[in-house]
């Protein structure tokens, strides 16, 4: 069968060859190195209020946080006090659960920067100026079971996320953890944080330490960061093993920690590679020990 060429469309547009070769025409090879290049496009923001701002967080929206930190949790009261400065107002925030070192947040409640709160806990002065009163709208608590299903779900909307973690590099890549030979922060797992950035609108990276791309194994991806700040300091980690994750020694939580770790060992689990979950609380943590032994 006969082809006819003048009916193929647009056909009158294609020719074999566009002009003589002109090395202008050829466009530069790039030839920074992988670094450089890193250095230029990324996600590193110099402020913590120019990230915020990126973020378009607004009043009446909600934010969220991990705590991982405990007690030398530093992220919370940084990022309040800027956005305080900010003058934004009436936030719910949705942190993980809320310790004695959060007591600056009693100001930001009385001065109507947030209005609401839902957490998995609450302890020390903000906990007590909350139950006589402090607060017009009931705080929710949720396991921390459920403040993931309600994340997932939507009950729980999240629009900026705050996420403090040890080590980040430039994309966004974050963990728990640092390095053999560098200096920071530590909290382990980001477990309670991985919910929060895979389904917050926003999510910004708080670290202390930018180290090298690619931050691997990463608890948090960069697909699911914004942005990320450099701040002084994210957390103590020494403040991390106080009140519920004390290193016990009373004589009768070592009594049913020893007992539990018994049960354990003759459960027909207890194997190599096997996997477990420790809450918080001394006789708890004190069966992780005695099943080390």
């Amino acid at each position: 069968m006969d082809f006819e060429f003048d009916k193929i469309p647009h056909i009158e547009g294609i020719e074999a060859l566009h002009g003589a070769y002109n090395e202008k025409d050829v466009p530069e090879k790039d030839t920074r190195t992988f670094e450089t290049r890193m250095s230029e496009h990324n996600k590193v923001i110099p402020t913590l209020e120019e990230a915020i701002t990126k973020c378009g967080l607004k009043d009446g929206m909600t934010i969220s946080f991990h705590h991982h930190f405990r007690n030398g949790d530093n992220v919370i009261n940084q990022v309040m006090d800027v956005i305080a400065k900010m003058g934004i107002k009436n936030l719910t925030l949705a942190a993980s659960s809320l310790q004695e070192c959060h007591s600056p947040l009693i100001e930001h409640i009385k001065n109507g920067v947030i209005r609401r709160i839902e957490t998995s806990g609450m302890r020390g002065p903000l906990a007590d100026a909350v139950s006589h009163g402090l607060m017009d709208i009931p705080v929710i608590f949720r396991s921390h079971g459920g403040r993931a299903a309600a994340i997932e779900t939507g009950e729980l909307h999240i629009d900026v996320a705050f996420l403090g973690a040890p080590t980040c590099d430039p994309y966004g890549n974050a963990n728990g953890y640092n390095r053999e030979g560098e200096e920071g922060s530590c909290c382990g797992s980001l477990g309670y944080a991985k919910l929060d950035a895979l389904y917050a609108d926003r999510c910004i990276i708080v670290t202390d330490l930018i180290v090298r791309y690619p931050n691997t194994p990463f608890g948090i991806p960069e697909s699911q960061v914004d942005f990320v700040v450099k701040v002084d300091s994210i957390g103590d980690s020494e403040k991390i093993m106080s009140g519920a994750t004390r290193y016990t020694k009373n004589p009768k939580e070592l009594l049913i920690a020893q007992m539990a770790a018994d049960v354990i060992e003759a459960s027909g689990y207890f194997n190599n590679n096997f996997s477990m979950q420790m809450g918080s609380g001394g006789a708890s943590l004190a069966t992780a020990r005695y099943l080390r032994e």
